[in-house]
């Protein structure tokens, strides 16, 4: 839609969009690429056998707690940025307050530990293929969330594609969490921050192409 053509319809007084209808229509489109991605991990990677021992750690919810976060940071980033009027006041900051807090934590407990573990606690046994995974779990998510932000009306395009892209990236890192083995915070902080990340990256490049209204 043109900016003319939006100043023309709330001229003329047409009524506003269904909002009961909007929300039902965000929520499945959220659930279709989340289905699509728990697809991927389940058909393509497998699911953690020893997903039912792992639940039981604190380990497991600190990474649930940071990719979490991440992800309603960004979903809630989105919807402002979908509101012209609220779309410039839109900082970029708070998104890196969940990274800070498990950076600061990993950070800790590389300090602790004996120097001969410290590699390992960074790399665990899957650095070679984490990060890339986690960008190809996100693709039906970032296609759900691109489908998404085209129903606002985003000013800041390619600040809102590398937000989508980050929203579509920590949702992926959620389902992924039910394949990945690893819960150390120095390997989660590099490998899944990195493959989030991807996904943000290609956000931004296409953003103003993807989200032009």
């Amino acid at each position: 839609m043109k900016t003319d053509d939006l100043i023309s319809m709330l001229a003329r007084n047409e009524p506003a969009p269904d909002r009961a209808g909007l929300t039902r229509t965000l929520i499945a489109l959220v659930a279709g690429g989340v289905l699509l991605s728990f697809l991927l991990v389940y058909f393509l990677l497998q699911l953690n056998p020893a997903l039912g021992t792992v639940v039981s750690s604190l380990w497991f919810w600190v990474r649930f707690a940071f990719i979490a976060s991440l992800a309603g940071l960004t979903w809630w980033t989105l919807r402002r940025l979908g509101k012209p009027g609220a779309a410039a006041n839109v900082r970029w900051w708070p998104l890196l307050l969940p990274f800070v807090a498990l950076g600061v934590l990993a950070a800790a407990l590389l300090m602790q530990a004996p120097a001969d573990m410290r590699l390992a606690m960074l790399l665990g046994t899957t650095w070679r293929v984490c990060s890339m995974l986690i960008a190809l779990v996100s693709l039906p998510l970032f296609v759900a969330a691109v489908l998404i932000v085209r129903h606002f009306a985003p000013v800041r395009l390619r600040f809102t594609g590398a937000v989508l892209g980050l929203f579509a990236g920590a949702m992926a890192a959620l389902v992924y969490t039910l394949h990945c083995p690893e819960l150390s915070p120095a390997f989660l902080i590099v490998w899944y921050s990195l493959g989030m990340l991807i996904p943000a990256a290609v956000g931004a490049a296409l953003g103003e192409r993807l989200l032009r209204w």
